[in-house]
């Protein structure tokens, strides 16, 4: 692009206004004058904040000038926003024909831009756009197309866009927007229009609105500037500014907040929310919102797709399900609307970490639902966070009265957790209970007794899968394990908690990971951290071996120490592999824990054939029977086992085989044993997504494949599941 010829009225000064006269003086404006591509002089006006900080470029609509945004564009500079009043070609004081502004528009608003985000102490990267009017809107859409990466807030008043700024309000899911309509607007259909763009944006952070009347204007003519076609009826554009003059300051604190206070953030607004919230009053929707929300966080890790308190409300509406579920009789869905009341609870914390009343939200569900222990750690948590004042209570609310309340509510759970002892009711065969806040949430698994490998039906219809029956000879001999109770990971461990170890302890990524399973190559630019492709804090870590995730659980066992021994739990561990397999199965005898269906496997877990090439958050795909996710598929899960090419000696109580095999295949180069891993990956094929299937690597491998989710004795509860 030609260089931009600045041309300054003589009688202003070029230099910015210090900040004391800023301070003392109403942000005063300068006469720009730019020469277009074409040679024609564009006129704008320029408020200068006096201070380094954000920039705004107003755009007029086809009937008004650059003085319409006036008022405004004095607050906005006196709030810190360097602002730039721009008249059209062919409007106001600039040159040119106003036949041809849509032709030289995209040059023209070029023009403006690149003289705003010149100017010293003008952050080029943090940019806010206004248009009034289907002109005005028309240029601020196209210029925020033009330059996404700078353009971090947008309002629209009474307009309209060519479909490239529509498709543009459709892919920019993170952008703050303002819309505003009146149905008293003298050009219909203003209002059908402006409530198709907003239907067809896709942030979150977008935000209407919409001054009603009993009667909407009849169709006159389109945006004109004659008065003589269609009379003013002070609703279209800049005119709201005199018959709403509360407007202005919406604008004026919209662009503070999304240009200043939170650059690129705005509140998430209900309304924006609707397919969200609607998908999260569904007892399963939680999952599916926690997935986007980790998504979007990938491209911007201050995302929200929600508000805070439209989760406290559907989560609570859960709450109430469940007590009248629970008097009512109904045990089976109260204990249903109070999971899912959980999970909300617990995704509202994920997204608002600060948040000390998504804490207390979270510990009183725990509480209602009997779980004490982990009441007492969100309850003691929130109460620490209120008394720092470190943050504000909410999203939504911080006033002292409601600061109060919450912490009189937190200190009147603590007292009925303190006189409840925390006992092994909360260890059930089926509860869920998590020992600290880092820790993994973990399903208390009955003691019982099953039958352990493939049969020969079972490994004959694998060999016809794979092409060869070498590789299956390891599943047998079929034989009985007894297990004491247990608890396993209810997912994966997860990136999150994992990323929560490293960052305590420091521990070494390592020296590389695979990327191909099938070569035990590693890679040293890839780790846990960059497994080569893009992962969520909930998706499930990978690129971790055997002696990695050791290490996560020693961390695990100092952080609990001094409460698994008042408990009379054991301590963390890999699960054996007999452990594995028997919590896998949960019950059945089937190929897999869904059953002997092998189409039925896209619905059931992540593996070659719909993972895209990687791994997922943990929890998206369907539960088996004991209340565990993604056993199979998503990652391998190492085991404590020493790998054995037969069953055969294998102790028939459950404990890990620690005995190294005298087999070749058993051990690696420096003769220690192999390490038995489970559950196939989002890279292999349905038949190895079977319960029974076995395979083993060093305890020193790494590759993207490879996760590991932990385990832990329990008391014995007497309670026995047989299996046959």
């Amino acid at each position: 692009m030609k260089p931009i010829a600045i041309l300054l009225a003589a009688s202003l000064p070029l230099a910015l206004p210090s900040p004391a006269r800023v301070q003392t003086a109403q942000p005063q404006s300068r006469l720009v004058e730019l020469k277009a591509s074409d040679g024609t002089v564009l006129r704008a006006s320029y408020f200068s904040a006096g201070r380094p900080g954000p920039g705004a470029v107003l755009y007029h609509q086809a009937n008004r000038t650059r003085t319409s945004w006036e008022s405004v564009a004095r607050q906005l500079a006196a709030a810190g926003i360097n602002t730039l009043a721009v008249d059209g070609r062919g409007h106001g004081e600039s040159g040119g024909r106003g036949e041809d502004a849509n032709e030289k528009m995209p040059a023209d608003m070029e023009t403006f831009f690149q003289f705003l985000v010149s100017l010293p102490g003008v952050e080029r990267e943090v940019i806010g756009l206004a248009g009034a009017g289907s002109y005005g809107v028309i240029n601020a859409l196209e210029t925020a197309r033009l330059h996404p990466a700078s353009i971090k807030s947008l309002v629209m008043l009474s307009g309209d866009s060519f479909p490239s700024g529509i498709d543009f309000l459709h892919q920019a899911s993170q952008l703050p927007e303002l819309f505003v309509i009146a149905d008293t607007d003298e050009y219909p259909p203003t209002v059908e229009t402006m409530m198709w763009l907003y239907a067809r944006a896709s942030s979150p952070m977008r935000k209407m609105i919409h001054y009603s009347a009993a009667r909407e204007a009849p169709w006159l003519w389109y945006e004109t500037s004659d008065p003589r076609k269609v009379p003013d009826t002070g609703s279209h554009g800049t005119d709201l500014f005199t018959t709403h003059p509360d407007l202005p300051g919406v604008i004026v604190q919209w662009l503070v907040g999304t240009l200043i206070k939170t650059p690129g953030h705005a509140p998430v607004d209900p309304l924006a929310a609707a397919a969200i919230l609607n998908e999260l009053a569904l007892p399963e929707g939680s999952a599916q919102v926690t997935q986007q929300l980790m998504e979007a966080r990938n491209g911007d890790p201050q995302a929200q797709l929600f508000p805070e308190v439209s989760l406290d409300i559907i989560a609570s509406g859960f709450m109430s399900q469940a007590e009248t579920d629970k008097k009512t009789g109904h045990g089976r869905e109260a204990a249903m609307a109070m999971s899912a009341a959980i999970e909300i609870f617990k995704l509202n914390l994920l997204a608002y970490p600060d948040s000390a009343d998504a804490h207390f939200n979270l510990a009183d569900a725990y509480m209602t639902d009997g779980r004490t222990n982990l009441a007492r750690q969100y309850a003691e948590k929130a109460l620490a966070m209120l008394e720092s004042h470190a943050a504000a209570l909410s999203s939504w609310s911080d006033s002292e009265q409601r600061r109060a309340e919450i912490r009189s509510n937190l200190e009147d759970l603590l007292k009925k957790v303190n006189a409840t002892s925390v006992t092994t009711a909360e260890r059930a065969p089926g509860s869920v209970f998590r020992d600290c806040p880092d820790c993994p949430e973990m399903v208390a698994i009955p003691a019982g007794k099953f039958i352990m490998g493939s049969s020969s039906a079972e490994k004959s219809w694998a060999a016809r899968q794979v092409g060869s029956a070498d590789g299956l000879a390891d599943e047998s001999p079929q034989h009985a394990v007894s297990l004491p109770p247990f608890a396993l990971g209810r997912y994966d461990v997860t990136r999150g908690e994992y990323a929560a170890f490293v960052s305590e302890t420091g521990y070494s990524a390592g020296d590389g990971c695979g990327r191909d399973s099938f070569k035990w190559q590693k890679r040293p630019e890839l780790s846990w951290r960059h497994p080569g492709f893009k992962q969520t804090d909930r998706d499930p870590v990978v690129c971790v071996s055997w002696q990695d995730a050791n290490a996560y659980i020693a961390w695990l066992n100092g952080k609990v120490k001094e409460q698994s021994s008042a408990s009379g739990d054991g301590t963390y561990r890999l699960p054996s592999e007999s452990e594995w397999e028997y919590a896998a199965r949960a019950g059945t005898t089937t190929r897999f824990w869904w059953g002997d269906d092998d189409a039925a496997t896209s619905d059931e877990a992540w593996y070659k054939y719909n993972s895209g090439g990687r791994t997922h958050p943990v929890g998206l795909k369907r539960a088996n029977a004991f209340g565990l996710y993604d056993m199979v598929g998503n990652v391998w899960q190492w085991t404590e086992d020493c790998y054995d090419n037969a069953y055969t000696g294998v102790a028939a109580d459950g404990r890990a085989n620690e005995t190294p095999s005298n087999d070749a295949h058993a051990s690696d180069s420096q003769g220690r044993c192999l390490r038995v891993d489970r559950g196939a990956s989002w890279m292999f094929r349905t038949w190895a997504l079977r319960s029974a299937t076995r395979e083993r690597n060093p305890a020193d491998y790494r590759d993207a494949y490879m996760g590991f989710r932990v385990a832990r004795s329990l008391p014995d509860s007497g309670i026995l599941a047989v299996f046959p």
